[in-house]
């Protein structure tokens, strides 16, 4: 359809420049091309809803977490779910229309939650622990948590899928995919990277560049009053 679409309208731009002055603002329309118009909005909707979903969860798990490796590991994370996901309805034969753009920028959102919480956990004990020992915390103190909302989420979409209105069996498919591969991606490649590569003292560089910038900042007021105090005296 885009190229039927782009060869039409250089036919017509070219009949637009021969034709006389007082007929050369003719267009062509059809409704076949404000349906592709469509989809391709829709289509440029789930990729900027992608991007923002990774940009803005990792901006959370920076600030939540305080730690760029953390930070890291969760960007890998639903960039594999988001990937996996698409790849799995691709699997089923389906092809990026209306609906599943609509379905799809929906549920972009859910597969970040579960790498949150589990950096959220990560990140609670306090002081320098080991690695092996926060994930063990993380998996103890928020996995069946996470189990839990995985099971009641998946168990919705089951119950979905026997709907006869077309838009609730394509939300379901997405659901059960996107929920599947938020939990292998937060069980397994989340908590595999931060076990064997995760920080013994997640905050420990954030927290030194904050209490730097304190530190200047309560410098430069302390000059500055002092500075007020000379001229006083």
């Amino acid at each position: 359809m885009d190229k039927f679409w782009n060869s039409f309208e250089d036919w017509l731009s070219n009949e637009r420049s021969n034709a006389p002055s007082s007929v050369n603002k003719m267009f062509h329309t059809s409704g076949a091309f404000w349906w592709y118009d469509t989809n391709i909005s829709m289509l440029n909707t789930a990729i900027g809803a992608a991007g923002i979903a990774i940009g803005f969860s990792t901006i959370v798990v920076l600030l939540a977490s305080r730690s760029p490796s953390l930070t890291l590991f969760s960007a890998i994370c639903i960039t594999y779910v988001l990937a996996a996901t698409t790849a799995s309805l691709v699997g089923f034969g389906w092809n990026l229309g209306f609906l599943e753009s609509v379905c799809f920028a929906i549920l972009i959102g859910i597969s970040c939650d579960f790498v949150i919480h589990f950096g959220h956990a990560y990140n609670s004990p306090k002081g320098k622990v080991s690695k092996n020992e926060r994930t063990k915390f993380a998996v103890i103190h928020m996995g069946p948590s996470i189990l839990a909302a995985a099971f009641t989420t998946f168990a919705a979409a089951i119950a979905m899928l026997f709907c006869t209105v077309v838009f609730f069996t394509k939300f379901a498919l997405i659901l059960l995919m996107t929920i599947l591969h938020a939990t292998i991606g937060s069980f397994i490649i989340y908590l595999v990277l931060s076990d064997t590569f995760g920080p013994s003292e997640p905050t420990k560089l954030f927290d030194n560049f904050v209490m730097k910038m304190k530190q200047k900042c309560c410098g430069k007021r302390g000059d500055t009053s002092t500075n007020i105090e000379d001229g006083k005296e």
